[in-house]
């Protein structure tokens, strides 16, 4: 995992009402550049009509931390193989320029309802910086039990809370699919009876697994889970599947506003 801590040019600001895995559309450069073409996404008819050119890479994070009210963004990229946003992150260096797209309201996956005595967190290395936020933003007292899936041992994190929080740590196993793991410990949990909350953002076909077990094992009402699947095996520039059952991946949307420069300090 790679901390980039992203620095805004110019007068615009992140908004700072946000919680937990806040989503974030990052543009970056292509291999072999610094900055990334921003012009491209502002264009008047961008995400209207069809746009002369070929669009410049980009894609959804989580925003991990904002602070100076708005001027830096924390944002954690899991490095992998063959990654777009994977391959700058271990080139990054201080003056790299990525486009922010700004505007509009906050967007997150996770809303626990006020009465809920628990939270059943689940993620693997892409949710990781949703669940990290969300821990350290729990209220005093809170009780949540986090289910992470990582590479290895070292990739385990150590988080601040002020919530009652306990780990299950799973590392892939070699050879394994991603999320295999995240989906047997979700089925060996014992089922809890009074009301709570249920968050996994992890790869689609096991979070499709997990929410199945969710609804049928642990009865479940739609209201109480939020499962996203962040990334697809096998695709790439999928935009999220959120908590439609069985649903296939969509190519990525375009519901965001024009973006706004970041350079990485």
């Amino acid at each position: 995992m790679v901390r980039v801590h992203l620095e805004a040019v110019g007068d615009w600001r992140w908004t700072t009402d946000g919680q937990g895995d806040e989503r974030i559309d990052l543009a970056f450069p292509v291999p072999g550049e610094t900055v990334a073409e921003i012009d491209f996404f502002n264009q008047d008819d961008y995400g209207v009509v069809p746009v002369e050119g070929t669009e410049p890479p980009w894609r959804h994070y989580t925003a991990r931390r904002v602070h100076d009210e708005g001027r830096t963004i924390v944002v954690d990229l899991a490095v992998h193989d063959g990654g777009l946003a994977s391959d700058w992150a271990v080139r990054a260096e201080p003056g790299h320029v990525l486009g922010v797209f700004a505007g509009g309201d906050s967007r997150s996956y996770y809303d626990a309802p006020a009465d809920a005595g628990w939270r059943l967190l689940v993620a693997d290395p892409t949710g990781l910086p949703g669940l990290g936020r969300i821990v350290e933003e729990l209220a005093p007292g809170a009780v949540a039990h986090a289910v992470v899936e990582v590479p290895t041992l070292e990739d385990r994190q150590e988080l601040e809370t002020r919530g009652d929080v306990t780990y299950t740590w799973l590392v892939t196993a070699q050879g394994a699919r991603t999320g295999a793991a995240l989906v047997e410990a979700v089925r060996d949990l014992p089922v809890l009876e009074t009301p709570g909350y249920a968050w996994v953002a992890c790869e689609s076909a096991a979070s499709r697994d997990i929410r199945r077990t969710l609804r049928t094992a642990w009865g479940m009402p739609r209201d109480r889970h939020q499962v996203v699947g962040y990334w697809t095996a096998g695709a790439v520039n999928v935009r999220a599947d959120r908590d439609d059952e069985d649903a296939p991946p969509h190519d990525h949307d375009h519901e965001h506003g024009h973006p706004e420069p970041a350079h990485q300090h």
